[in-house]
């Protein structure tokens, strides 16, 4: 996993989240570079969304389930 989808699930374990909250929170990142890394956090086990629909990670961390989906 690149260094930034690492800072994205980290910023996930911390609190949910919204697309337009990771973005803004990344802005000095070029558009290209976030979206390759996001496109590896969307292939996650772990990822899900709560009630309001913002994106969060299931898995404690140190558990395995950040995984890539098969």
């Amino acid at each position: 996993m690149s260094p930034l989808a690492e800072r994205l699930v980290a910023d996930l374990r911390a609190r949910p989240r919204h697309f337009a909250e990771l973005v803004e929170a990344h802005a000095a990142v070029a558009w290209r570079d976030f979206l390759r890394a996001w496109g590896e956090v969307r292939g996650l086990e772990a990822l899900g969304r709560d009630e309001q629909g913002r994106y969060v990670i299931t898995a404690p961390a140190g558990e395995e389930a950040v995984q890539r989906r098969t």
